[in-house]
């Protein structure tokens, strides 16, 4: 039995590395640009654990320190969305963190794939940089209820892992670039396996960049078509694993199907509305250890209603959603929750989707689904 389960675990997480490398492989063949125009960099992180909860505390022994490398693909305008974007960099980032804690928490070993959205004008020799990635983290040190059962934060060695930077890049000469910058990053399994709080750590960085190839980059102009404003109706399935609280216990499915209907606003923005419908067999977990136990589907299925917003980046969107359960029987986090992800357009309709169902600042599980795009 664990060893199905941890089957399915292993199966899971490829099926996300995957979907990842295909979203940023697709993006950087966009380009069209050469292969050798790219920027290598290696930058130093010191910082510390957020004690976001309470109880996380104990785990928290002092500063944290650790180190990157980055291979950045620069862009320039060969594609409309680059000059929409304002030429923004495409990398793939290997991260290493020292947590500050080798018994209970070990080391956070990252790889994730990110953009850095450019934030000013494009005239001056400076970037101010938005950095966002997504990626998986291991974690060295996790829950065993054995040798580490103070670790509640943490519950499973592979995790998901999410990077906000506001970065400074500034050119010293055509070759060499100095790369600064304050980030916060988060790492949790979404409920997969228990405990699962999360850690969220605050950094600052500083390093340096050596550009290969293309040392006199151009950028293109070029007039861009106007945005044509049109709604988009999406249906998309989704399905979930999760535990209850108690570690090394057994997975419980979840599905859900979501209607969304999106307006475009302009190329890098939608809002939206929503209704969705889920069904969660932890749910039924919760009626079973009470004594009113009901195995009716109206009892357990769940129907929400939500707003949404998405911001696009060529075929990548990053939907936030904020909902409300306008029929939900059993109500173990309340009547409000949220969704953050990514989805990707494979083809003009069909829709590649890895959402994160959050309430509050509790992660539920992740939604794993295929979607259509009228």
């Amino acid at each position: 039995m664990i060893n199905a389960l941890n089957h399915r675990f292993t199966r899971s997480v490829k099926l996300f590395l995957l979907f990842l490398a295909g979203c940023f492989c697709t993006a950087a063949s966009a380009q069209d640009a050469p292969s050798h125009d790219f920027i290598l960099s290696a930058q130093g992180h010191y910082g510390y654990i957020i004690s976001h909860r309470n109880n996380v505390s104990h785990l928290i022994k002092g500063h944290i320190y650790g180190g990157e490398i980055n291979y950045v693909f620069r862009t320039d305008g060969k594609q409309a969305w680059e000059q929409i974007h304002h030429y923004p960099e495409l990398g793939v980032c290997a991260l290493h963190l020292y947590l500050a804690n080798p018994s209970q928490l070990g080391t956070l070993e990252a790889l994730y794939p990110y953009t850095n959205i450019r934030l000013n004008k494009l005239k001056r020799n400076w970037k101010l940089n938005l950095r966002l990635g997504v990626g998986l983290a291991v974690i060295t040190k996790p829950f065993n209820r054995v040798t580490n059962h103070k670790n509640n934060a943490i519950g499973s060695y592979l995790n998901g892992f999410v990077n906000l930077r506001m970065s400074y890049a500034v050119m010293l000469s055509k070759t060499w670039r100095l790369d600064a910058g304050v980030g916060l990053t988060h790492a949790s399994n979404g409920a997969m396996a228990t405990p699962n709080l999360g850690l969220n750590m605050a950094t600052i960085n500083l390093g340096i960049g050596y550009a290969i190839g293309n040392k006199d980059l151009k950028y293109i102009k070029d007039t861009i078509p106007k945005c044509i404003k049109k709604w988009h109706p999406m249906l998309i399935a989704v399905f979930g694993v999760r535990e209850l609280e108690q570690p090394d216990g057994p997975k419980y499915m979840a599905y859900g199907a979501q209607i969304n209907v999106y307006r475009t606003l302009n190329y890098k923005n939608r809002l939206g509305a929503g209704i969705e419908m889920a069904y969660n067999n932890t749910t039924r977990k919760y009626y079973q250890n009470d004594s009113v136990f009901n195995t009716k589907f109206r009892d357990i299925v769940t129907v929400g209603a939500k707003i949404s917003y998405a911001f696009t980046f060529n075929k990548i969107s990053l939907p936030v959603d904020f909902g409300y359960y306008i029929y939900n029987k059993e109500l173990p986090f309340g009547h409000v929750f949220h969704r953050i992800g990514v989805r990707y357009m494979i083809t003009k309709h069909l829709i590649a989707n890895v959402t994160l169902l959050t309430h509050w600042a509790r992660a539920d599980y992740f939604e794993w689904g295929l979607g259509y795009e009228l």
